[in-house]
């Protein structure tokens, strides 16, 4: 009787734990579902994410290994290739890793096609926001979603050409269970924090004819000291209800209006100076919210020589502070520098259709750095080094050191030292890529870099002296 009664207390406790992990299993899955991961999996599903899955291995996740360590003056001894690739949709906010990357005439697509913008006075003149005031704009990550072949042509997003998903941490998040279990489980972190995530369609989707409505206004804005324009995305459903808490993560005034500019292919402008001759870039070279120029290119060993000037409590210098579209190896440290013309190798096996076209860019000037790099991308604050005895706060790095010994040339008497080269492509190739079936220009991890010519850069120069 008591062996009976004991079997049976063990099959009902056995019952009980089955069903007290179905039902927290069931809650868990109800919480994901009502949640951001539900918008992912619902108004996404006609999307494909491009990019390097946040969950894998990224490309530059051995970055502080020694061997790539070459120093200044050492022979090329070995192949120069591409280390890694990222494009920042949003200006100043968190990068996209890629294993591939689409050339265009303004760089890489989708690279720096969005800015966020505020209202500067009250008589309406709008400016960007970067970094170098918000630095916790290096917190706000992206998603690049578009459509592939088999998508649904009847899909607003596959209508607008896909979406960006923009994330950052909820600065109203409360301290609710079911807020602190879903952002674990999205995150599939203990420590995680709530986020708040929102859609920005690469395009306005204005629907059916029938029921079609006015696209976003044209806006003028600020970047540095040139004149920008763009589509206020601002009123965009999918968007207005998010900005204001962005608004508050970025400690921006309440009174202060705020929005999100899209560039299009009729705001595009030519740049000003650096130029490459037209001989070798066919037509005048032109971007939207980049800095002058289209494709930032940084050698790692040039980071890693860096990163030894620096005090030692600054030590190691992420590479990713620099914000650049390729990141190569195999250099000597600095020798980029020198490079006035480069192509890149398709590797023999391509991962995907692409033209087995080798495009080919113009070398036009060192990269003056700003205050950026003094942000650490995964804290979204600037760093500093130890202060003095007798000093409150230490000296922002790597900003010091880089103006100490990376202050190569005169040509910008506003740079923070230089790290990092900027290239134009060249037309020849965009149009081979073209005659060769449209496959598209891409590039990926892996090419090899062949340097074509050499010489001397500064800031400032024409297409006669770049």
């Amino acid at each position: 009787m008591i062996n009976q009664v004991l079997s049976n207390f063990e099959v009902t406790a056995v019952v009980l734990t089955i069903l007290r992990h179905a039902l927290i299993g069931g809650l868990i899955f109800i919480i994901v579902l009502s949640g951001n991961v539900y918008l992912s999996r619902r108004e996404l599903r006609h999307l494909r994410r491009l990019g390097v899955p946040p969950r894998e291995k990224s490309n530059l996740a051995d970055q502080f290994d020694a061997r790539y360590e070459k120093e200044e003056g050492a022979p090329q001894n070995e192949p120069i290739v591409v280390k890694a690739l990222h494009v920042y949709p949003v200006k100043s906010c968190a990068p996209i890793e890629l294993e591939r990357a689409l050339l265009t005439k303004t760089g890489f697509a989708y690279d720096r096609c969005f800015a966020l913008a505020v209202e500067a006075t009250q008589g309406g003149e709008w400016q960007f926001i970067s970094q170098r005031t918000k630095p916790r704009m290096s917190l706000v990550r992206q998603e690049l979603w578009l459509p592939d072949d088999r998508s649904s042509k009847d899909d607003q997003l596959v209508q607008a050409g896909g979406c960006l998903v923009v994330s950052f941490p909820d600065p109203d998040a409360p301290g609710s269970t079911i807020g602190r279990v879903k952002a674990v489980i999205e995150a599939r972190s203990l420590s995680a924090t709530p986020h708040v995530r929102f859609i920005v369609p690469l395009h306005p989707s204005n629907g059916p004819p029938a029921g079609r409505q006015p696209g976003p206004p044209l806006k003028s804005f600020t970047i540095h000291s040139r004149q920008a324009s763009g589509l206020d995305f601002g009123q965009l459903p999918t968007v207005v209800a998010a900005l204001p808490k962005l608004k508050r993560f970025l400690k921006i005034p309440e009174r202060q209006r705020f929005t999100i500019m899209r560039c299009t292919p009729d705001t595009l402008v030519r740049t000003t100076r650096n130029l490459a001759p037209l001989d070798y870039i066919g037509t005048p070279a032109v971007h939207g919210y980049t800095d002058q120029q289209p494709v930032h290119i940084v050698n790692l060993p040039s980071v890693h020589a860096t990163s030894k000037l620096l005090p030692r409590e600054n030590q190691p210098l992420n590479a990713l502070r620099f914000r650049a579209n390729i990141y190569c190896a195999g250099a000597p440290a600095f020798s980029e520098e020198t490079w006035k013309r480069y192509r890149i190798i398709p590797k023999p096996v391509a991962s995907r259709r692409r033209a087995q076209v080798a495009p080919l860019f113009s070398v036009v000037c060192r990269t003056s750095r700003c205050t950026m790099p003094n942000v650490i991308p995964e804290k979204g604050v600037f760093e500093e080094d130890t202060p003095r005895p007798d000093k409150k706060k230490g000296k922002p790095q790597p900003s010091t050191t880089l103006v100490s010994h990376r202050t190569v040339e005169n040509g910008n008497a506003a740079a923070l030292g230089y790290l990092g080269m900027h290239c134009v492509p060249e037309d020849s190739t965009l149009k081979e890529a073209v005659e060769r079936g449209g496959a598209g220009l891409y590039i990926e991890v892996g090419d090899e870099i062949d340097i074509l010519e050499t010489g001397t850069h500064l800031y400032g120069s024409t297409g006669d002296d770049y």
